[in-house]
C-alpha cells in the first residue's frame, strides 16, 4: 500500500507521507477506490434484482478500470524514480492495469453502452 511506503520512505530525513502533496495523492487513491467499491456494490444489487443489467455494470466497469489506471499512475508518482524500475511491484501493476481498460469491453465501448442506454431510457419515459 502506498500509505505504508509513504510512512517509511524518507526524503531529506522526513517521511514522504508528511508532505501534503503526497497526502493528497494518497487521498485521491482512497477516494477513487472507495467510490469504485460503492459503484460495484450498487451495480451488483441492481443486477441481481433485475433492475439494471446493462448501464450500472458498464458504469462500474468504466469507472473502476479508469480509476485503476489513475491509482496506478499515482502509485508510481508516490514511489518516485523507483516506481518506474522493473523490479518494483508498482511498476508491474502500472503496466498490467492498462489491460483492464481493454478486457471485457474497452472503455469506449462502455461509454457507448452507457450513453445509448440513457438515451433509450429517456425515449421510453417520453
Amino acid at each position: 500500500m502506498d500509505s505504508t511506503f509513504a510512512a517509511v520512505t524518507k526524503q531529506g530525513g522526513t517521511p514522504i507521507g508528511d508532505f501534503q502533496l503526497v497526502q493528497a495523492m494518497l487521498a485521491d487513491q482512497q477516494v477513487g477506490v472507495s467510490a469504485g467499491r460503492a459503484l460495484v456494490r450498487d451495480a451488483a444489487q441492481k443486477y441481481v434484482s433485475g433492475e439494471d443489467r446493462r448501464i450500472s455494470p458498464s458504469v462500474a466497469k468504466l469507472y473502476c478500470t479508469e480509476m485503476a489506471g489513475k491509482v496506478a499512475d499515482l502509485a508510481v508518482q508516490v514511489h518516485g524514480g523507483t516506481g518506474y524500475m522493473r523490479d518494483v511491484p508498482v511498476e508491474r501493476i502500472y503496466r498490467e492495469v492498462r489491460l483492464l481498460r481493454l478486457y471485457e469491453g474497452t472503455s469506449e465501448i462502455q461509454r457507448l453502452i452507457i450513453g445509448g442506454g440513457l438515451v433509450r431510457e429517456a425515449k421510453k419515459a417520453l
